[in-house]
């Protein structure tokens, strides 16, 4: 016996081994708890905010831990879900921290001191065909479970204006987002309580799932359609109108969370879907968790598009040319609807939990710089043209610096720099529209 082995042999004996399952979609972790929350505070040292956990149950912890061989006596009270950006996997590999293949695996996790024993020995679990297809079935319920954040906030922003958003994304006929989300949700709680779906439930929100993913495309059609009228290059006063349609007319803010309530009604529908099929046709299951994870990839990716594609804009927007400082200055409504599309981009990466998913890591640092100043430039403009000169500059605003040098000169206090900008604002572009 080696000593892996002798660790491993230690470790079940004293209840303080950790089982693993690696999959595409995240980690299963499954154990006793102070195994499983040590190796998470692992995690979590390494990964950052990009470790996205949810917890299990005891029960499907257990069930988990007893459906893979070699493990069933593996003192599994304890789960935790735990998703990761594909950055973070690559680093924690790189650390021995996961084991560097998919599959089941596990581990002795601490010493008789409670702390790591030195480098993580891992041994690998050979699975059968229907455990391997258990486990994964599994993992990929749970992707489908936690794809979302919160939805909550979501419902809240949006429920008494579904109807009219879904005009403007011209998917009238799909019903109604918000009440098919609720309906769908009492049955995945109800599922989860009881292990299975009565047939007339399914029956019920069968036609659903179809229907949810032609809403879907409406909605992000509807979004991309208005970030594609967005023209950097036109004029200032035609980016604040074309702005200030987008936020208002267009509601861009409320599809996008519309799109977050019928995107998690679907997931949690293919969890249904999931679950009726193996326990009536699970000749068919494996191609059905296929599907299922296709659809969370392909989601992912559009939405991607989606979000950066917005926040370009935006900081296209926000990239501010010679002269135009001055009507900036005066333009409040302009501010207003930059401050507000910023944030309903935000709620959006965290309901779709971008740092996790990995959007940002590719994101242009430029776009990121000019997305944080928004809000600070919103403030600025309450302030000194003095030190609206001065954050112009620094933030590359070319040609600037002559009209800031001279706002600088001539105004030393809020008021008077209003009044000014304001007087120069008219003489160059006339009474605002």
């Amino acid at each position: 016996m080696n000593e892996d082995q002798r660790m491993l042999e230690a470790a079940s004996k004293s209840g303080a081994e950790l089982a693993v399952l690696v999959d595409e979609e995240g980690l299963v972790l499954t154990g006793d708890q102070a195994s499983v929350e040590r190796y998470l505070d692992r995690l979590r040292s390494i990964a950052g905010d990009t470790a996205d956990i949810a917890a299990l149950s005891p029960s499907k912890a257990a069930n988990v831990a007893a459906t893979a061989a070699g493990i069933a006596n593996v003192a599994a009270q304890h789960g935790e879900f735990v998703r990761l950006s594909p950055a973070s996997m690559k680093l924690l590999r790189a650390h021995k921290v996961i084991p560097g293949t998919d599959g089941f695996n596990r581990m002795m996790v601490v010493n008789s001191k409670g702390k790591f024993a030195g480098q993580l020995q891992w041994q690998r679990v050979s699975l059968g065909p229907s455990q391997a297809m258990a486990l994964q079935m599994f993992a990929v319920q749970m992707a489908l479970k936690s794809a979302i954040a919160s939805v909550e906030k979501a419902v809240e922003r949006v429920e008494d204006k579904v109807d009219e958003v879904l005009a403007l994304a011209k998917a009238d006929r799909a019903g109604d987002v918000v009440g098919q989300n609720a309906t769908v949700t009492r049955l995945v709680e109800y599922l989860d309580s009881q292990g299975s779906l009565p047939a007339a439930d399914w029956d019920a929100v069968a036609p659903l799932g179809p229907a949810l993913e032609i809403t879907i495309e409406k909605l992000r059609a509807h979004i991309k359609d208005a970030l594609t009228g967005f023209d950097p290059e036109k004029p200032i006063q035609d980016r604040a109108k074309y702005l200030d349609k987008v936020v208002t007319s267009n509601q861009l803010g409320e599809t996008l969370q519309l799109l977050v309530v019928a995107e998690d009604t679907l997931y949690q529908w293919q969890r249904l879907r999931i679950a009726r099929v193996e326990e009536t046709e699970p000749q068919h299951l494996e191609s059905v968790v296929q599907s299922a994870r296709d659809l969370l990839r392909a989601h992912i990716e559009r939405d991607g598009e989606v979000l950066v594609q917005a926040r370009e804009n935006l900081a296209d927007f926000a990239r501010i040319r010679p002269l135009e400082i001055v009507r900036f200055m005066s333009t409040g409504q302009l501010k207003s609807n930059m401050v507000s599309l910023r944030d309903d981009l935000d709620q959006f990466a965290h309901a779709r939990r971008s740092q996790v998913i990995g959007w940002t890591e590719s994101e242009d640092p430029g776009v990121q710089d000019a997305l944080a100043e928004i809000g600070n430039r919103a403030k600025l403009a309450a302030g000194s043209a003095r030190a609206l000169g001065a954050k112009a500059v620094d933030f590359g605003f070319v040609g600037v610096s002559r009209a800031g040098v001279w706002l600088q000169g001539v105004a030393n206090s809020h008021e008077s720099a209003k009044r000014k900008a304001e007087a120069i604002d008219d003489a160059v572009w006339g009474e605002p529209e």
